[in-house]
């Protein structure tokens, strides 16, 4: 009965994204007439997210929001669980961003649309010098002031796990310049599972670390240090979370 319970719950959930994403996706583009700048579009994104979130009663606990400069540019980079990372940190970023994503996305209808309009970054995972060439010319508009995130493992973990990072976007942070911003998601893997659509009420926690400078020198020593560094961030930022739950388990026990 709880299975059937929960399937009919995720439907209900899925069909409330599909008419918000279409809703939000319209306004999103409508606004890019009177306010090319992007603004409203953004605003919309992050509202969308909001009622997303929830309505499918994903409770979220933030902690290092000061961490993120609103005066100046920061890359923010994110371990990646589910597909609601993208919804979570649309959620909780206060700043106007865009995202590096595989081009496949965008190809969908309304989102892809969305993404386009705002100028999203379209990465050929497939293609490694086609990669590399979007990255260059990303890394200008970001030296210009672009806000990005980006996932460094470059998909979804399919056992919960911090992955291995892939190199390419690490080129694309080095030739910038711009500090980035670790960023870990704990709870998005249990709350939808990866390859499934059961989406199940969740705590999630979002911790957010302190910028890490990048040089602008791309040598492969420098990128490997940058690797290395913003990894050693984000699992320093997984130990806090873990602490914080066994923590908060163990207080609960006392008074239970």
């Amino acid at each position: 009965m709880k299975s059937v319970i929960n399937l009919l719950y995720s439907w209900i959930c899925f069909v409330f994204f599909t008419i918000l994403t279409i809703i939000g996706g319209i306004i999103s583009l409508l606004s890019l007439i009177f306010n090319p700048g992007g603004d409203i579009s953004f605003y919309t994104m992050k509202g969308w997210a909001k009622i997303i979130l929830w309505f499918c009663r994903i409770k979220v606990t933030v902690w290092g929001l000061e961490n993120i400069n609103k005066e100046i540019t920061q890359i923010f980079a994110s371990n990646h669980l589910s597909h609601l990372d993208i919804l979570l940190l649309s959620s909780i970023i206060p700043v106007k961003f865009g995202w590096i994503a595989k081009k496949e996305l965008f190809k969908l209808p309304i989102i892809g649309w969305h993404m386009k309009a705002n100028n999203y970054i379209a990465v050929d995972r497939e293609n490694t010098k086609k990669a590399l060439q979007s990255f260059y010319k990303s890394a200008e508009k970001i030296k210009n002031g672009s806000r990005v995130a980006i996932f460094p493992e470059g998909t979804r973990s399919r056992e919960g796990e911090l992955q291995p990072f892939k190199k390419g976007v690490f080129h694309l942070c080095a030739r910038t310049g711009v500090p980035i911003v670790p960023i870990y998601i704990d709870g998005t893997y249990e709350a939808l599972l990866p390859d499934t659509f059961r989406v199940h009420p969740s705590k999630v926690y979002v911790n957010i670390g302190k910028e890490i400078k990048t040089t602008g020198n791309t040598k492969g020593s420098e990128i490997k240090t940058l690797m290395n560094d913003l990894r050693e961030s984000i699992i320093n930022l997984q130990s806090d979370i873990t602490e914080y739950k066994k923590s908060s388990n163990t207080n609960r026990s006392l008074f239970n």
